[in-house]
């Protein structure tokens, strides 16, 4: 699908998809979201943009202790169990955690639902948004990594956050209000992808 920023944001660059428009837009995001879903015939009452946003992000948080047990860990995100060299210091990343093997790895004591990764959401507020969505149908993702039981930073990170499919204009907003400003972003037609470095 191709969009035109001017007819978005006033702004004239031909972009192939909304997540560049926005970056060329000299608009605020929510600003131009708003005015592209007026140009496309939504009426104001049904744009429901909440300017308010904050995701959960703590100041402070207290250790977490986390459960040690990596082959039962290992088995709820990868399918298998990892070998992991006690020399190397590994990571393993992930890029297709279901919402189920989040909350899975949470309940369990995996992952610390307050951990974030520099400037993401929470886990928790991950989480949270992943269940809201899939109560409506729509089925996000996760991308991340474990670390090895050998390292001192034993633990599990979401860095990442994908749907694939297509989705109605409200779920965008609802998108972008949740991720803020990552350090990636892609919103094509039938995919969207946050990143936080």
């Amino acid at each position: 699908m191709k969009l035109d920023c001017k007819t978005m944001t006033g702004v004239i660059y031909n972009c192939p998809n909304l997540s560049e428009c926005l970056q060329n837009s000299t608009l605020d995001r929510m600003e131009a979201l708003r005015l592209y879903f007026l140009n496309q015939g939504i009426p104001p009452e049904d744009i429901k943009i909440n300017w308010q946003h904050s995701p959960m992000r703590p100041y402070f948080h207290t250790p977490f202790a986390y459960n040690t047990d990596y082959q039962t860990r290992d088995m709820i995100i990868f399918g298998n169990p990892v070998e992991w060299d006690e020399d190397l210091n590994d990571i393993k990343p992930f890029y297709q955690l279901s919402l189920a093997q989040l909350q899975q790895i949470i309940e369990q004591g995996f992952a610390d639902p307050a951990a974030q990764q520099n400037n993401s959401p929470t886990i928790q507020a991950f989480l949270e948004f992943a269940q809201a969505q899939a109560s409506k149908g729509f089925q996000f993702v996760f991308e991340g990594y474990a670390i090895s039981p050998f390292r001192e930073d034993y633990r599990v990170s979401v860095e990442g956050i994908i749907y694939r499919g297509n989705y109605p204009y409200q779920m965008l907003v609802e998108f972008y209000e949740f991720v803020g400003e990552p350090e990636e972003i892609d919103v094509q037609s039938h995919y969207l992808r946050a990143w936080w470095d």
